[in-house]
């Protein structure tokens, strides 16, 4: 060890001058995360068509390919160009070489955007990176705002669906109140106490 202290401390001293420069020379993208939990999938039949039996609400199964269409609806192309036009080419490409192309904002966008699927779950991890430190969130919100838009158009309005079922379910409660009414009425003619 005594023997080779200057090399030690030469490369020693080299190491510590690269691990200070190298955030000058490439420096470390800034970053954001969300999480998408996918509760169900409607599918794309509209309540009238319904079966009696079908509700036409998928639960998502980690085995199913539902949480697959769901990643490749938010790393699309499309879902990228819309967010680009919407928040504007020229912001993002600001600090990433500049310009005002359309293209070249969407392919940076999806180029750094991480969407990973989970090994149990229905939670979606988000994460995307820009060497904005202000475009980085507003960025990542549009881009889940695109999603749940581009989700509602692909797999069809929720809210019709859960009104739908609203009124099944106050249908059926009348009929099994109506049903209990009939069975204490009839109880009460046999003289059925309990």
């Amino acid at each position: 060890v005594f023997r080779h202290k200057w090399k030690i401390a030469l490369i020693s001293g080299a190491g510590i001058v690269a691990a200070a420069v190298l955030p000058f020379v490439r420096p470390i993208p800034y970053q954001s995360e969300a999480k998408l939990y996918i509760k169900y999938v409607q599918e794309t039949k509209s309540p009238g068509q319904l079966a009696a039996n079908d509700s036409g609400i998928k639960t998502i199964d980690v085995g199913e390919s539902a949480i697959n269409t769901e990643l490749e609806i938010l790393t699309s192309q499309d879902l990228a160009q819309q967010v680009a036009d919407s928040f504007g080419p020229e912001k993002i490409l600001a600090k990433a070489g500049g310009g005002t192309n359309r293209l070249q904002a969407a392919g940076l966008i999806k180029k750094n955007l991480l969407a990973e699927m989970p090994k149990r779950g229905n939670v979606i991890r988000i994460v995307f990176q820009h060497p904005n430190s202000e475009v980085v969130q507003p960025v990542l919100n549009r881009i889940v705002q695109t999603y749940k838009q581009n989700h509602t158009e692909i797999h069809g309005d929720i809210g019709a669906l859960d009104d739908f079922l609203k009124k099944e379910t106050d249908q059926l409660l009348s009929r099994l109140k109506k049903t209990e009414d009939e069975l204490r009425n009839a109880k009460a003619k046999v003289g059925v106490i309990s």
